[in-house]
């Protein structure tokens, strides 16, 4: 089945209504207007923003290099590609190369008139002008992705909790087999959370959109240190009574790490556990040594788990005083 995205839609009715604009003026190439709306169409504000200055520079530079080598030299191809050459490097030394292709269909025209009139220059510049003025108002809409970030969100917080249940179960030694299914799901989320999350502050002019987009890299901290402790869980040697006080407390950060979670409140219930550790008796064979010392390993990464959600929970609140 076939979808069409507001993208094509707005690039084909921009085209369309690009060239209906230059034919009403009266202005000779026309088509190339809708060839430029069609260019400028960009997948968020601030880019189509930038794309529409660099192209519109492009231009201009490229109008000026051809009339002095055509109208100084000869309408000839081997001046063509000296434009060319002189042209493309210029355009990658300032960083236009967006230009690139609608600055040289511009001076192609001006080429095959075999002479350069202001008329036609101004011709030239009204077509590139319509173009992109049209390509720009069609991109101050731009569908919202809140609605979406926002369900993955709450995927992302269900994913990690079904992976902190799971990572319960075998501190308790009551499964064999890790499923990662959940750590993939978790690793997709985030990913189209950043995408989309980039996305919308780009489509912001006026207020910092950044919400979503702390969140996952928040959710992307977290995600890999999750990683980088599920060995030491998948390796422990035996089960004791540590790891009966580790898995609940796993258990309970799964079901209270939602957004609103109470990372204080943890964080004091994990320092106290590990002080409960260090008031324990000695370990009195080897297993139970490496089992104790791989669980402390594993409270100190927790602890960096919740201490990176207090962060972003803390500059939350920071930018809401910012706000004010």
């Amino acid at each position: 089945m076939i979808t069409i995205g507001s993208r094509t839609v707005k690039t084909a009715v921009g085209s369309m209504i690009a060239l209906f604009i230059a034919q009403l003026i009266g202005l000779e190439n026309a088509s190339t207007a809708a060839v430029v709306t069609l260019l400028s169409v960009q997948s968020t504000k601030k880019q189509s923003v930038i794309v529409a200055i660099r192209r519109l520079a492009a231009c201009l530079f490229g109008i000026g290099l051809a009339v002095l080598l055509f109208e100084g030299g000869a309408y000839t191809p081997i001046m063509v590609g000296v434009f060319l050459f002189i042209f493309i490097p210029a355009m990658a030394k300032l960083r236009l190369q967006e230009g690139i292709v609608p600055g040289f269909v511009i001076v192609m025209q001006l080429f095959i008139t075999y002479h350069i009139t202001l008329d036609f220059v101004l011709n030239q510049i009204w077509v590139l002008t319509i173009g992109i003025l049209v390509a720009l108002v069609f991109n101050l809409y731009m569908p919202s992705v809140e609605k979406e970030l926002c369900e993955l969100s709450i995927q992302t917080e269900d994913h990690f909790k079904a992976v902190f249940v799971q990572l319960a179960r075998f501190i308790r030694k009551r499964e064999r087999v890790w499923n990662d299914e959940f750590v993939y799901k978790s690793e997709n989320t985030i990913k189209r959370g950043l995408e989309l999350a980039r996305r919308s502050v780009e489509n912001s002019f006026f207020r910092k959109e950044e919400f979503y987009l702390d969140y996952f890299t928040m959710r992307k901290q977290q995600l890999d240190l999750i990683e980088r402790v599920i060995p030491i869980i998948l390796n422990l040697p035996m089960t004791f009574e540590q790891n009966e006080m580790v898995a609940d407390f796993v258990e309970g950060l799964g079901f209270e790490i939602y957004r609103k979670m109470d990372a204080v409140s943890l964080l004091n219930k994990l320092r106290e556990m590990r002080t409960k550790f260090e008031q324990m008796e000695l370990p009195k064979t080897r297993e139970e040594f490496e089992t104790r010392a791989a669980l402390l390993v594993f409270i100190n990464e927790l602890e960096r788990f919740i201490q990176i959600e207090t962060d972003f929970h803390n500059k939350g609140l920071e930018a809401q005083e910012q706000n004010k």
